[in-house]
């Protein structure tokens, strides 16, 4: 499923998820070889349109954590 990742300031980031983590629960990301987030997801939110067969997820994290090394 096909998630937004939201909350990290910089824009966002789109991942492919086998399944979503609920609200409360730590999460972390490496969304490049020299960059992780790592965060505390706040709030999901859903927009399901059943006319247009379309799902979307929009995960907010807030964020503890970010290493960025270049």
């Amino acid at each position: 499923m096909l998630a937004e990742i939201t909350g990290m300031g910089q824009g966002s980031i789109s991942i492919e998820l086998q399944m979503l983590p609920r609200k409360g629960e730590t999460v972390k990301i490496m969304y490049g070889p020299d960059a992780q987030l790592e965060g505390e997801v706040v709030a999901i939110n859903h927009y399901i349109n059943q006319h247009a067969n379309q799902h979307k997820v929009q995960i907010q994290v807030r964020p503890f954590n970010y290493l960025i090394t270049a």
